[in-house]
């Protein structure tokens, strides 16, 4: 074996090798510049899920099964979860499922109805809107001053 270290650089290529690569690789290439679909071809296979294979034309009964099919989902849909439970089903139900409290208050009464007036986050969100109110235009920056030239000053 004498082959000498060559330090990365390749050996010369044939270039009649690389010809009859090249040329075994572009044979079966062929290059269409237009494409035109044919639309009167009908397809190898057709789809299932395609609605242009499954046209079918509907009884009176069927396309009647259909509507009143459609209009029992959008009832049920329009039902809320009370209609469909006797009781909450979910932990989160809960919180909404009892409107009304069980012993009825004066909200006027001060005894048993105190609502806290303001809280340590409602003052900071009143600040922030106060500064930043959504309907303002933001202002614009003040101009940049003038710079003053380095160098000589008279």
């Amino acid at each position: 074996m004498d082959h000498k270290c060559t330090f990365g650089t390749r050996p010369a290529i044939d270039i009649h090798m690389l010809n009859e690569i090249i040329f075994r690789e572009v044979k079966h290439f062929r290059n269409y510049k237009i494409y035109r679909p044919n639309f009167g071809a009908i397809p190898v296979s057709t789809k299932f899920y395609a609605r242009h294979d499954q046209i079918q034309d509907e009884s009176p009964e069927q396309t009647q099964q259909v509507e009143s099919y459609g209009q029992r989902v959008a009832q049920s849909r329009a039902q809320g979860p009370k209609n469909m439970y006797a009781s909450p089903a979910t932990e989160a139900m809960v919180y909404g499922w009892y409107d009304t409290p069980l012993v009825p208050f004066n909200r006027n009464d001060k005894r048993f109805y105190f609502p806290k007036r303001e809280s340590s986050h409602t003052k900071v969100e009143i600040i922030i809107l106060m500064s930043n109110p959504p309907g303002a235009k933001p202002k614009a920056p003040p101009p940049p001053a003038p710079k003053e030239k380095k160098g000589k000053s008279k």
